[in-house]
């Protein structure tokens, strides 16, 4: 990439007229709740069908799926709700199993850094009946962070089913819905084939630090632009961080760009926000991390989504890495450059999964 310095010790920041400079978010970090369309007056109506018609999916786009395809093989797919225990009772898709959400964030410590808990993940699967075959799908409130994590944790647990995504929600859904307790499901043995290729650890990012998004993988700081540039006094910086600012070299997309209420953002949008903006090479390693292991999972399934072939979530996050003091000593934190790409989003629903909550 061009226009940004990736030295480990962080360098010069990129001069205000440097052409190559991505625009600092304009408006405050954070995002606005989408709630279902709909306006006073006639033309304003909006119906189940319409929201339904929104939701669905065309195009060369991999994982989301929209409801008519939840329609032609509910019987044949696993629907796994991943929103909280209130709302599920409350309603959900008819036959629907609630995700523990705390189990599948899991993390195991090893030696190389955090890394998923392939067995605390697998065992939470099983427990609410999901096989290692099952084709799964997955929804949420909208397409957010929450409902991006289970399909990232079944895809770091080796699910050999497949793994798609409802867009647009429960609220694009109107077919047949259910209240109550969950129904009953037999738990299963889920045996995890831990997919090592689906995330990185603290030492394989040191030991490439200084050429990220240059003759080494791409790097996606996915949190907002006061986080990443360690804006003085900003909500943004976490009180337990030791450091703050961001990995050197890495780029910032704020993740919710990815979704615009309670659907994927455009794909041609990603498309160029992602390959044309941030500069990524589709064909090449890229890595995407955050403060939590949440977050990120957007970025990771929607640059799948849209055909990037190797992407990897950090799941230490930005916390362990500024916290580490290993036998390298401190781990470099960069604040000097500030390559930030502009990004427009917003999540409906409750489905922001990490620290930062789009909708409280």
């Amino acid at each position: 990439m061009t226009g940004k310095d990736s030295s480990p010790d962080g360098g010069d920041s990129a001069p205000a007229e440097d052409p190559t400079r991505r625009g600092l978010l304009r408006a405050a970090a954070g995002a606005t709740v989408a709630g279902a369309a709909s306006t006073a007056g006639c033309l304003g109506v909006t119906t189940p069908a319409d929201v339904a018609a929104r939701s669905e999916v065309s195009g060369n786009v991999g994982h989301f799926v929209g409801p008519s395809w939840l329609a032609d093989n509910r019987d044949e797919a696993v629907v796994l709700d991943a929103r909280d225990a209130e709302r599920f009772r409350e309603e959900r898709i008819h036959r629907a199993r609630r995700v523990p959400f705390e189990a599948i964030t899991a993390r195991e410590s090893t030696d190389a850094g955090d890394a998923p808990d392939a067995d605390a993940i697998a065992a939470a699967f099983g427990e609410i009946g999901v096989a290692p075959d099952d084709d799964v799908l997955v929804y949420g409130a909208s397409v957010g962070s929450r409902v991006t994590r289970v399909a990232f944790a079944l895809a770091a647990i080796g699910h050999e089913g497949s793994i798609r995504v409802l867009n647009g929600g429960l609220s694009a859904w109107n077919g047949r819905l259910g209240t109550g307790s969950r129904d009953r499901v037999s738990p299963t043995d889920y045996d995890p084939d831990p997919a090592s290729s689906t995330w990185v650890t603290r030492e394989w990012l040191a030991d490439r630090v200084g050429t990220f998004n240059g003759d080494g993988p791409g790097l996606v700081d996915v949190r907002v632009p006061e986080a990443y540039l360690a804006a003085p006094g900003s909500d943004a910086l976490r009180e337990d961080h030791d450091r703050h600012g961001h990995l050197p070299g890495a780029v910032d997309v704020h993740w919710v760009g990815n979704v615009a209420g309670r659907r994927m953002t455009d794909p041609g949008r990603l498309v160029r926000l992602y390959e044309v903006e941030a500069e990524l090479d589709r064909s090449g390693t890229v890595v995407v991390y955050g403060d939590d292991n949440v977050d990120p999972t957007s970025t990771w399934l929607s640059l799948k989504a849209i055909g990037f072939e190797d992407v990897r979530l950090y799941d230490g996050g930005f916390g362990e890495w500024a916290n580490a003091d290993g036998d390298r000593g401190r781990y470099p934190v960069e604040t000097a450059t500030d390559v930030v790409v502009e990004t427009e989003g917003s999540v409906g629903g409750d489905d922001g999964g990490g620290d930062f909550s789009c909708t409280g």
